[in-house]
């Protein structure tokens, strides 16, 4: 697996694991990321657990922010 991918699925990880105290460590090594909305995903994320759809979508949100630094 990549490196990268793997750093991203453990923070996706993290989230539905520990919620919103997982964001503030988060935006310290991604300062461009978007709080209210990782929040609004990390919500739903767990809203569902591990079922296709908002895990998927959190997952492509990271990526994105991992990509644009």
């Amino acid at each position: 697996m990549d490196e990268r991918l793997l750093h991203i699925e453990t923070w996706r990880t993290r989230f539905i694991a520990e919620g919103i105290e997982a964001i503030d460590a988060f935006v310290l090594e991604y300062p461009a990321a978007d709080k209210q909305r990782l929040k609004r995903l990390v919500q739903q994320a767990q809203a569902i657990k591990h079922r296709y759809g908002t895990p998927r979508r959190l997952l492509r949100h990271l990526r994105a922010l991992d990509l644009a630094r």
